[in-house]
């Protein structure tokens, strides 16, 4: 059944990744259990082949401007944040992942 206040605040987590230039507009809160990929958009599917997110690459020469850019970061998930860079007293230190870092904290 249709929840549109559901879907409205689906809506308003859409994310901008200024680094990738792209844009995802989660559209409801099933599980995805794959992506679509049709040129510069992909579609998340949940398994009764329903959309339930878009991402559309390359937003800057895609969309017109808007809130879109004003959009929040995506969430890093923990692999992403064990591989940034830091630097530490002048030193510029490379974090490096590899298949055993699942097994950290």
């Amino acid at each position: 059944m249709f929840d549109a206040n559901r879907e409205a605040e689906a809506m308003t987590d859409m994310t901008y990744d200024a680094e990738a230039d792209a844009v995802y507009i989660p559209l409801g809160n099933g599980k995805i259990v794959r992506t679509r990929k049709n040129g510069a958009f992909s579609y998340d599917v949940d398994a009764q082949g329903r959309i339930v997110g878009i991402e559309i690459r390359s937003a800057t020469k895609m969309l017109a401007p808007g809130d879109w850019e004003k959009a929040r970061p995506p969430k890093r998930s923990p692999r992403e944040r064990r591989a940034e860079t830091t630097l530490h007293k002048g030193f510029l230190f490379i974090r490096r992942t590899s298949q055993f870092d699942d097994e950290l904290p």
